[in-house]
């Protein structure tokens, strides 16, 4: 793989980048209000925000983790139990190579990118790994079913 080609890409910027676009919903809206939201436009997340602010974010591991249980209320509002509150957020400015270093810290799969205050996209794991399959095709589509296999004999005829 050609390194500058790969500084390259981990150096680009997050706002060059075609960002997801996100659902914003307010902190007063039904669990099931956003999980259907989210169903309806396959999106992994909501976001819940009031006078223009980024209050916090609703995703689908939330709803597995802390809305699975028999009595769970749907009709409940997105209260700050249920949302992940003050979400770690990346600037428009922010380099690809640092988004996915805070993904892989905090093991998220999608970051609100900020631009003056505004969430102005999402930029999501899967997206990037895509974008990088499409920058260097070569390389990807040339890769073994399983690259750490060693082949103690040659197969075939």
């Amino acid at each position: 793989m050609d390194r500058s080609r790969l500084a390259k890409f981990i150096d680009q910027r997050v706002g060059e980048l075609p960002l997801a676009e996100p659902v914003f919903l307010p902190p007063t809206a039904t669990v099931r209000t956003a999980v259907r939201r989210m169903h309806s436009g396959a999106r992994s997340c909501v976001l819940a925000v009031e006078e223009d602010k980024l209050l916090g974010i609703f995703t689908e591991r939330d709803v597995l983790t802390r809305c699975m249980s028999a009595d769970f209320d749907w009709e409940q509002p997105l209260d700050p139990d249920l949302l992940t509150r003050n979400p770690v957020t990346i600037s428009a400015t922010t380099s690809v190579g640092d988004a996915i270093a805070l993904m892989q810290r905090y093991n998220y799969r999608t970051l609100p990118v900020m631009d003056d205050d505004a969430v102005v996209g999402l930029v999501r794991l899967g997206e990037l790994l895509q974008h990088f399959a499409e920058s260097f095709p070569e390389e990807v589509l040339n890769l073994p079913p399983r690259p750490h296999q060693v082949v103690a004999k040659r197969e075939g005829g």
